[in-house]
C-alpha cells in the first residue's frame, strides 16, 4: 500500500528482497511494516528491512515482539499508517495472537481469511477460527480482503470437492483458473464474495 507521497506500508514480508526491488522500483519511502503473527514466512525479512530502513515503525502481536516488532498492538487498538487509522482485530485460530488490520476498505488479514477458505490451525482451535472469521464477516460488504497468500485455485479445488454441483463455485473455479493460467493474481477479493 502506497501514498502520493511516495510512502508505503509493508504487510507482512517473509522475504526482504521482493519488497526491495518494489521500493527501489517505485522510489518509495517505507513508514511502517504490519505484522499479523510470527511464522517465517510473514516475518522472514523484516530484519533486512529494519537495517535499510531503520526509521520505520514495525506493528505487530505479542507474539512478534523478538521477530522485529517495536510497536506491541492488541485488538481493539490502532495503528496509524499512511493517513489511514487501521483497527487492529484479533483472529486466533491459525496462530494463537493472530491479527488483522482493517481500515476501509482495506483489510489485511495474513493467513485467517483467504479466497475461498482460511488459514490451517496450528496453534488455535477450530472455534476460535469460526470466532474470528464471523468477526471479520462483521466488516462491510465491500471491505478489500488482502490476504497473504495466492492459494485461490487450490482453495477452490478443494470446494468442487465438497460441492461439485454448486454453480457458483464452478463459475467462481473457471475465472480463477483462467486468471491463474496467465500468472495473473486473484488477489484481492471482495469480502461480500467470501
Amino acid at each position: 500500500m502506497n501514498d502520493e507521497a511516495g510512502r508505503c506500508l509493508i504487510v507482512d514480508p517473509g522475504d526482504a528482497e521482493p519488497v526491495l526491488n518494489a521500493i527501489a522500483a517505485n522510489n518509495w519511502q517505507p513508514e511502517a511494516i504490519f505484522l499479523t503473527h510470527h511464522h517465517h514466512d510473514h516475518v522472514g525479512g523484516v530484519k533486512e528491512l529494519v537495517e535499510k530502513f531503520p526509521q520505520i515503525v514495525v506493528y505487530g502481536p505479542q507474539e512478534t515482539q523478538d521477530k522485529g516488532t517495536t510497536q506491541v498492538v492488541k485488538d481493539g487498538e490502532t495503528a496509524f499508517v499512511l493517513g489511514h487509522e487501521f483497527s487492529v482485530i484479533a483472529t486466533p485460530g491459525h496462530t494463537l495472537g493472530h491479527i488483522c488490520y482493517f481500515s476501509k476498505p482495506y483489510l489485511f488479514c495474513g493467513d485467517t481469511l483467504f479466497s475461498g477458505g482460511c488459514g490451517r490451525l496450528f496453534e488455535g482451535t477450530a472455534s476460535q477460527m469460526y470466532q474470528s472469521l464471523n468477526k471479520l464477516s462483521a466488516l462491510p460488504d465491500d471491505t478489500l480482503v488482502c490476504c497473504a497468500h495466492e492459494y485461490t485455485l487450490s482453495n477452490m479445488k478443494f470446494a468442487l470437492s465438497i460441492l461439485p454441483h454448486d454453480l457458483s463455485i464452478n463459475d467462481y473455479y473457471r475465472k480463477v483458473k483462467e486468471l491463474r493460467a496467465k500468472n495473473q493474481i486473484t488477489l484481492p477479493v471482495i469480502l461480500k464474495n467470501e
